[in-house]
């Protein structure tokens, strides 16, 4: 440990008149606030406000309760503006000491020996010096002070002072700061549902028919700064989501990790689906989400008849719970052999009911009847340059999503081979899932 000696000019406390030390105005001392978990370790750092007049020097001793913490690395400011370590034209104070006890530690700094440089009056926010503060081990948690305390610390004791016009002049005042202990949190991962927009559908027929894939994922939260491990290896998880059930119905789901689980088992109702997944049976398969990462994807088949008549938009909430399945599944991630229960941030299904045409695939001359002039009307229009129809998904005769060579082959092997017919509608006038007013502008021949 370092004795700390200062020039007499910076301790004479004696030597000057009352009236001097008041012409020097007020300065005043502060010190940060951080935050950790026992065993962690905070910065925090001293800095000096000048209400007065111009500033040589300085000393304090800034203390705290020794079990609480230590004190090491003690720094100037590492060259940043309006520090310590910049104060004298852009160099290093010319005396800077500091001292580390059990309880805090000491600064003294004379800024240059001929007086040339200062800390001016009206100066904010000058960094002093700067610390690290480990806590130790076990300390509960709390806030525990640090604050400058004058002729406690050295031998001889270091009194808090600043340096105006030769004298030393007691800070005008000392703001302390806290050493916030906190709790380590548990390992936290966020459950996040998906969101599917813009799934248009018939208004007049509903969003029976349509099916929209939904994506789930995992993602877990980074309370490094809390002093808790991150990232986490799990080692499975169990899910179960809620949806209302008058519009949609979970029908498939599929898991999507990168490597293919030892078990993953899901189960679906109306309202619902479950799912359980074990990564490897022997522990040898882990898997980490600190960004976040779709796990599975699930299949939900609008209901027949539903959101029919309903134009514009409408969401229906994907929502996760722990009630469905007998024995109820619960949302879980496991960690080390223990489950953990997630955050919840719920999906939905958006559904948009447009105005579209009724018309029937195959009658590409929109006359009523499927044969071989819609067959010509069809070759007519992709090879011929002529005769192009205002509802291009009529001649989608086989319900590809492509109008082309194959949808004409398919009408003829219907009309003269006894093919299959044209896929829905046909036979008579109808909308299909997930068309849009684009797909067929106008259909005369339906009303």
């Amino acid at each position: 440990m370092r004795r700390l000696v200062f020039p007499g000019v910076l301790l004479g406390l004696c030597c000057f008149s009352v009236d001097m030390a008041l012409a020097g105005g007020g300065a005043t001392y502060s010190v940060s606030s951080d935050a950790t978990a026992a065993g962690g370790t905070v910065n925090l750092t001293a800095t000096l406000d000048n209400d007065g007049g111009d500033i040589s020097g300085w000393s304090w001793g800034l203390c705290h309760d020794e079990l609480v913490a230590t004190v090491s690395n003690i720094g100037d400011g590492g060259g940043a503006a309006n520090s310590t370590s910049t104060v004298s034209n852009g160099d290093p104070a010319s005396f800077n000491e500091t001292s580390i006890y059990p309880g805090g530690f000491t600064q003294g700094v004379v800024i240059d020996f001929i007086g040339c440089c200062v800390v001016a009056g009206g100066t904010t926010g000058f960094l002093m010096a700067t610390a690290d503060y480990t806590v130790a081990g076990g300390v509960a948690p709390g806030d525990y002070s640090v604050e400058y305390c004058g002729g406690v610390l050295g031998a001889p004791p270091v009194a808090n002072v600043v340096v105006v016009n030769g004298g030393s002049i007691p800070p005008a005042g000392e703001n302390s700061g806290t050493i916030t202990v906190v709790d380590v949190p548990d390992p936290e991962w966020n459950y996040l549902g998906g969101n599917s927009s813009g799934n248009h559908y018939p208004a007049g027929t509903g969003i029976g028919g349509l099916t929209v894939l939904v994506g789930f994922s995992i993602q877990e939260k980074d309370n490094s700064s809390q002093g808790a491990s991150f990232p986490n290896a799990t080692q499975g998880f169990s899910m179960g989501c809620g949806n209302d059930g008058s519009l949609v119905i979970p029908t498939a789901g599929s898991t999507s990790l990168g490597f293919e689980p030892d078990f993953a088992e899901f189960n679906f109702y109306p309202d619902a689906w479950i799912l359980g997944v074990v990564y490897s049976f022997s522990g040898s398969q882990l898997a980490l989400f600190d960004v976040t990462t779709e796990v599975i994807s699930v299949a939900y088949d609008g209901v027949a008849t539903a959101l029919a008549g309903v134009e514009g938009a409408t969401s229906t909430a994907l929502v996760w719970n722990n009630s469905t399945g007998s024995p109820p599944v619960s949302n879980v991630v496991v960690f080390d052999s223990g489950g953990y229960s997630p955050n919840f941030i719920e999906g939905s299904i958006e559904f948009v009911g447009t105005v579209t045409n009724a018309f029937q695939r195959g009658d590409s001359n929109d006359d009523g009847v499927v044969n071989i002039a819609d067959i010509i009307w069809m070759l007519s229009e992709m090879f011929g340059g002529r005769g192009f129809t205002d509802c291009a998904i009529a001649d989608d005769s086989n319900a590809d999503g492509m109008n082309d060579a194959a949808d004409a082959v398919y009408t003829a092997t219907y009309v003269f081979l006894e093919g299959p017919a044209p896929a829905a509608p046909f036979g008579s006038c109808g909308a299909t899932a997930g068309q849009t007013p684009a797909d067929c502008v106008s259909f005369n021949s339906c009303p």
